[in-house]
């Protein structure tokens, strides 16, 4: 196959322009080694309830699928670092993911995509944009596209700029020139797989997403299960803990490099973990609207909430989540509450 050099530099350009920190080209092809991954982690049902995931399978393995476009001949993987120094952690006492302070990445980081595509779209050739939200192993492609590797945890790591920051692709036609696949730098260091707090890797790069923080405060519906919720700390929404004692993530240049969008928002003003509790469906659409955090549903994070004000062990959360175990609409949230009561309680009794 013939590749275009000048397109591939024109993309690249105006990926820059857009504002990502890393761009990379990688041929489009079959991914047999994540297909078998893939297929032997949804047989053992550790994608939980994202029935998705099985549903779209075949898509993810191959982007010249039909259901994606048939006949690419190349993926464009960008990044975008979001994390901030010294930046929001969450409504106390609780915490949130460092991706969902800002504004929803979806939103910012595909009309920045089209303009790529636009530039692919000119010069004759097909353009689908995918920012998490279409079947494409993003992380897979970024390896192969060489702006990073995955590391024990499952994110991608960009040398330089570390693990928090969104992935971005275009597949098309154009025939770009690829670039040389990097390999994996983790060595025999293990400090994300053994700091999880809910124990929800098997081995490296292998997560059980039913056991994983991230999964059940975001993905999961109904009862978050017992065992696991003394374990979910102060995580409201999402979970940074196998990220942050990344030493990949100690000393990058992603604070320098964000995006403005990705800056921690005024609804955040404010607002504490008891006010989230208390909100009704239509405050919580109103406030939730623009941002990440609208994934949990108003039922999901009040019942995160919940847990972690039980967690938390403060005595001045008592009346909240009283009120909450007896009123609230949600019978999920309200046995959270009655959880969290019994939780908080033995915890102030083994304080004194």
């Amino acid at each position: 196959m013939t590749h275009d050099g000048e397109l591939t530099a024109r993309v690249k350009a105006e990926a820059q322009a857009a504002g990502f920190a890393r761009v990379g080209v990688a041929e489009a092809g079959a991914l047999d080694e994540e297909a078998a991954h893939l297929d032997a982690w949804l047989a053992d049902g550790r994608h939980g309830q994202m029935s998705w995931m099985a549903q779209t399978a075949s898509v993810r393995k191959d982007p010249r699928d039909p259901n994606m476009l048939e006949h690419a001949k190349s993926v464009i993987v960008m990044a975008a670092p979001y994390a901030r120094r010294n930046g929001y952690e969450g409504p106390p006492p609780a915490r949130i993911a460092k991706y969902a302070v800002g504004r929803d990445y979806h939103n910012v980081l595909t009309k920045k995509s089209r303009k790529v595509a636009r530039v692919l779209q000119e010069a004759g050739f097909a353009a689908r944009v995918a920012v998490d939200s279409k079947p494409v192993f993003e992380r897979a492609w970024a390896e192969r596209a060489g702006i990073g590797f995955v590391g024990k945890n499952c994110c991608l790591i960009v040398p330089g700029v570390g693990s928090h920051a969104f992935l971005a692709c275009v597949v098309t036609t154009a025939p770009l020139t690829p670039a040389e696949p990097m390999g994996r730098r983790c060595g025999s260091c293990s400090l994300c797989l053994d700091a999880c707090p809910t124990r929800a890797f098997s081995g490296p790069r292998s997560l059980d997403a039913r056991k994983c923080i991230s999964y059940l405060t975001i993905e999961h519906r109904g009862a978050i299960p017992a065992e696991h919720r003394r374990a979910l700390g102060p995580w409201a929404f999402g979970c940074d803990v196998c990220q942050d004692v990344c030493p990949y993530n100690q000393a990058s240049g992603a604070a320098d490099a964000s995006l403005d969008a990705f800056e921690a928002g005024e609804r955040w003003v404010g607002v504490d973990a008891a006010r989230l509790l208390q909100m009704t469906e239509e405050e919580f659409r109103a406030w939730a609207q623009g941002s990440p955090v609208k994934r949990a549903q108003h039922e999901g994070l009040a019942r995160n909430v919940a847990l972690v004000l039980g967690n938390r062990g403060e005595e001045l959360h008592l009346p909240v989540l009283d009120d909450a175990r007896r009123n609230h609409p949600s019978e999920v949230v309200r046995e959270a509450a009655e959880w969290a009561s019994i939780e908080l309680n033995r915890r102030l009794a083994v304080s004194e």
